[in-house]
Order: structure tokens, then sequence, then C-alpha cells
């Protein structure tokens, strides 16, 4: 099976970004809580 290390990079930017980005939200989110 052949990888495509293109369309795995952009996998997973696009899955770590949005991902990333509502960690941190929510972790502001407690620490404004606090």
């Amino acid at each position: 099976m052949e990888v495509n290390i293109a369309a795995f990079l952009a996998v997973a930017l696009f899955i770590s970004v949005p991902t990333a980005f509502l960690i941190i939200i929510y972790v502001k989110t407690i620490s404004a809580g606090n």
C-alpha cells in the first residue's frame, strides 16, 4: 500500500488544527472559571 505523504499531511493538519484550537479554548475557559 502506497502512502501519499501530501494527503497524510493534509489530513493530519485538517484534524490537528481545529482540535488544538478547541483544546486552547477549553483550557482558557477553565482557567477563567477559576
